[in-house]
């Protein structure tokens, strides 16, 4: 009777242990955060990425409007109210984009991207870590957080992936390149690695049982995933980018598609299989896609065997020991915007398995239709002119094989990319570039003038300055630029300053020496033309100057003499760019109110050079 009582006892036990593990408010509690909490994430992310767009849009829309506006010669000194909201916009913008925070020796963001990547951070781990306390009171209980930390993560996937694209739909609605996301492409990749860590940690803690266990394949493929992404982060870093180009596309390549797969095994019959692999690979497929289109479309005379590929070649010049000029034509159905980019591939310069790699240099011209001398055909043609700065790798190579001639290669073209800023609306346009810099602003000037020409304003003076370290240099662009500069109309005042920032016995040993290291000269006015040969300085408004240019009072005495919005586009080293920042970093809040001008500023680091 006893042992009868016993046996009933120990059953009514077991019992109670399974309705209660049936009825366990935890698990019910989970599963609904499990569910909800990435898709809470996925409509912030989304809701954000939709803010910045019809930000974008409205300051386009508001920029056509005043596409035509001529700003009065003389300020109006008076404090007027209703210039608030723009000396309020003009404050934010100098605090948030002109005030930077350095990360390492040669990378800075300024607060807006701090305050990006950090609330980016934030969110992840709040919705990953919030409410993990259970029903008795036990907090950052694992079973809460492990599995719900895998699914933020692989719902980032899609996101982090699209971050990395050259074609991607974010950069398309918000008007930001997808180069200067590409830092968030590598935070995104970096949180999201230890979001899967704190995944596996927690399903490490409550235990590996039953189909859960290693020994299941899907369960080896997240340990997998995991340990590669790890890799991934650790050997990517900017070093290894730097110093090797070819050594980290080979690495991302690799272990990006061994990352991938181990997701989709790892995710193969689960409940979200929505998430992760798939989206990543359809967002990196439309952009393989695309630029497989663009490369056959913009460079067909090399698969078509009825046309001449010849055609197509690129002529290289070596300008000097650290400067090549490469020029092609191409079919006028190519369009780009002044100051884009274009990706070069050249396959008979570069290594295998890199016959293809290209890396993007900015367009000097602007996408006039020309007549090709040497086209078969005599059909319209675009002139794509990009000036390249030899550097390791494939640049060094391209300058070995051109050796002291110029040589012509075959080269494919693939795009166009980045953004540049839409100059319209604006009072005063000021350009500043540093060496091969000068491909970004000399098709914005051009441009400008070409549109003034045709009856528009685009501005009504344009100020461009460029730093070089040796006055002859300037020959490098004449063939390109005169032409432009011819029958400048009245509606618009173009001055062109020039800055030799180094007096050297032998103009050709500049070259061995950085930007950096260069010892600033005394400033003193040039002689005449005559010494530099150059057509370019006969111009009335063309001035060649000894030193570096004093940016700072450059760009006061313009804000001083503008009284309406000014546009201020720089490319050339991080210290020019950092010059051109802390010029333009005070709020000036107090004038703008009394008439002062606005400013816009773009800092081109992509394509450059």
């Amino acid at each position: 009777m006893t042992e009868l009582m016993a046996s009933s006892s120990n059953f009514d036990i077991d019992t109670a242990k399974v309705l209660a593990a049936a009825v366990d408010p935890n698990k019910a509690i989970r599963i609904a955060r499990f569910f909800s909490y990435p898709k809470q994430v996925l409509y912030l992310t989304a809701s954000f990425i939709a803010l910045v767009s019809i930000c974008h849009y409205v300051s386009l829309a508001y920029r056509y409007v005043k596409r035509n506006r001529v700003y009065p010669a003389t300020r109006d000194s008076s404090l007027r109210m209703y210039r608030l909201p723009a000396a309020l916009t003009n404050s934010a913008k100098a605090l948030a984009f002109r005030w930077t925070v350095p990360l390492g020796s040669s990378f800075q963001l300024n607060l807006v991207e701090v305050f990006m990547m950090a609330a980016y951070i934030a969110v992840l781990f709040t919705w990953a870590l919030i409410n993990t306390t259970t029903t008795t009171g036990v907090k950052l209980e694992p079973h809460y957080y492990a599995n719900r930390a895998g699914t933020i993560a692989a719902s980032q996937l899609p996101i982090m992936t699209a971050l990395g694209m050259r074609n991607n739909l974010i950069s398309w609605l918000t008007g930001i390149s997808f180069d200067k996301l590409n830092y968030l492409h590598r935070t995104s990749a970096r949180v999201i690695c230890i979001m899967v860590w704190l995944h596996g940690g927690g399903r490490l803690t409550v235990g590996l049982v039953d189909d859960e266990a290693v020994v299941n394949r899907w369960v080896q493929c997240g340990f997998l995933a995991a340990s590669t992404l790890t890799l991934m982060c650790i050997l990517t870093v900017q070093p290894v980018r730097k110093r090797s180009y070819e050594l980290f596309l080979l690495i991302h390549f690799i272990f990006a598609f061994i990352f991938l797969m181990a997701v989709y095994f790892h995710l193969t019959g689960r409940s979200l299989t929505y998430y992760g692999a798939w989206p990543s690979m359809i967002v990196w497929g439309i952009d393989r896609f695309i630029r497989l289109v663009q490369l056959v479309l913009y460079n067909y005379g090399y698969f078509s065997p009825s046309s001449s590929p010849e055609e197509l070649d690129a002529s290289v010049e070596l300008l000097s020991p650290h400067f090549l000029r490469v020029t092609m034509y191409r079919p006028k159905y190519f369009y780009w915007r002044p100051g884009q980019s274009a990706f070069l591939a050249f396959p008979t310069v570069s290594k295998f398995p890199f016959k293809f790699e290209s890396h993007p240099f900015t367009i000097a011209t602007t996408a006039e239709e020309v007549v090709d001398a040497d086209s078969a055909s005599g059909s319209k043609k675009r002139k794509l002119v990009f000036f390249l700065r030899v550097r390791n790798g494939f640049t060094a190579r391209l300058k070995e094989a051109v050796s002291e001639k110029e040589e012509t290669v075959k080269v494919f073209v693939n795009g166009p990319c980045s953004s540049p800023p839409v100059l319209l609306g604006y009072q005063s346009v000021i350009l500043v570039a540093g060496g091969s810099g000068v491909a970004f602003t000399l098709p914005l000037l051009m441009d400008l003038v070409s549109r003034a020409k045709r009856g528009e304003y685009p501005c009504q003076k344009v100020l461009f300055i460029w730093a070089i370290r040796d006055a002859d240099h300037i020959k490098w662009i004449e063939d390109i630029v005169l032409p432009a500069l011819e029958n400048i109309p009245d509606s618009i005042s173009v001055q062109m300053k020039f800055f030799v920032t180094a007096v050297l016995e032998n103009p050709q040993t500049w070259d061995d020496e950085s930007d950096e290291n260069m010892e600033e000269k005394g400033r003193s006015s040039s002689g005449p033309s005559s010494q530099t040969g150059s057509k370019l300085l006969e111009l009335s408004f063309a001035s060649l100057e000894q030193g570096r240019p004093d940016v700072h009072n450059l760009i006061k005495d313009e804000i001083g003499r503008a009284t309406g919005p000014i546009s201020i586009n720089v490319c050339g080293t991080d210290k020019l760019a950092s010059s051109v920042r802390e010029a333009t970093r005070a709020p000036r809040l107090g004038d703008v109110l009394r008439g002062g001008p606005s400013i816009d500023l773009h800092v081109e680091a992509f394509g450059g050079s």
